[in-house]
């Protein structure tokens, strides 16, 4: 039986878990079928992958707060296959660069870079993920792939005692879009002796941080519990840098029916709310307000 959910889970993806599994594992705790999220993580990353329910589902592509933040490990004198750890080993090269030339080299790939979307992404050519090319064998050098522009806001290297020889730990904040792989593959070739991922953790995406994520035991434990609800964020989080409209009964009656109404406020866009619940997000143009997207089922709604 399917369930009536509507707001936003900031679910923890385990490693060796597809975005789809866990989408899918979700879905049958939370008995809802209407789920989207926002930004796939490789299987043997993990992290922050907010779940959108119900009518969230609107906000999707709503959001303006788009970029990421990883914190990765790479080893440098590798290459492989898939451009991280899990893949075959293609070559092995000597490594002579330091840490200051790592460090040096991280300089390069700060503000607008290209890249060359990797062939293990899901990125399509033809109708084709290029996952699918590459699992089928067909080489790289053959698929059409156009570079793709990828912004780094913030590269800093991380100290870490574990790590191995010749491996280094990064924080990347970047746009959305980006490949860590790349990035780290890329500065592995310009250094001369390669790079391959080791780990991947997205601990930011759309404002949601780790701090914020919920695992699905824990999910599960809240199912048996019948607590998911207090799970669950609002959908209005995704547009707190919109100011906020109290509605009138009438405002929001007239809301509701799709007419538009005059306010007494700036030209832009807004979150508008009616008895403290979330309605809408409105525009404002010459003094006249209408819905851009409407949050709530409005024969459901008594005004």
């Amino acid at each position: 039986m399917s369930v009536d959910r509507n707001g936003i889970l900031i679910l923890f993806k385990p490693q060796d878990w597809t975005s789809f599994d866990v989408i899918a594992k979700a879905r049958g705790i939370l008995g809802t079928r209407k789920v989207g999220h926002s930004g796939t993580l490789d299987p043997m990353a993990t992290g922050v992958l907010p779940v959108f329910m119900g009518r969230a589902t609107k906000a999707v592509d709503m959001q303006i707060i788009k970029d990421k933040e990883y914190i990765a490990t790479f080893k440098l004198g590798l290459n492989t296959d898939t451009g991280d750890i899990t893949g075959e080993v293609i070559k092995e090269r000597e490594v002579l660069s330091k840490k200051n030339d790592v460090l040096a080299e991280m300089e390069n790939f700060k503000g607008e870079i290209t890249q060359l979307p990797p062939m293990y992404s899901a990125v399509k050519i033809n109708g084709q993920p290029l996952y699918k090319l590459a699992r089928r064998g067909v080489d790289a050098a053959q698929v059409e792939r156009k570079p793709r522009l990828a912004v780094i806001k913030e590269l800093e290297m991380l100290e870490d005692e574990t790590l191995s020889a010749n491996e280094y730990k990064i924080r990347v904040l970047c746009s959305e879009g980006t490949y860590i792989r790349t990035l780290v593959e890329d500065m592995g070739e310009n250094l001369g002796c390669g790079a391959v991922l080791t780990s991947l953790s997205r601990t930011k995406a759309c404002g949601y941080t780790l701090d914020d994520c919920v695992t699905l035991q824990q999910l599960q434990q809240a199912r048996n519990d019948d607590t998911i609800d207090s799970l669950i964020v609002n959908t209005d989080t995704v547009f707190m840098h919109l100011e906020r409209i109290d509605l009138s009964p009438e405002l929001a009656k007239r809301l509701l029916n799709g007419a538009r109404s005059r306010i007494a406020k700036a030209d832009g866009d807004y979150r508008v709310y009616y008895k403290d619940k979330f309605y809408a997000i409105a525009n404002v143009t010459e003094k006249k307000m209408s819905v851009v997207k409407l949050f709530v089922e409005k024969e459901k709604e008594i005004i």
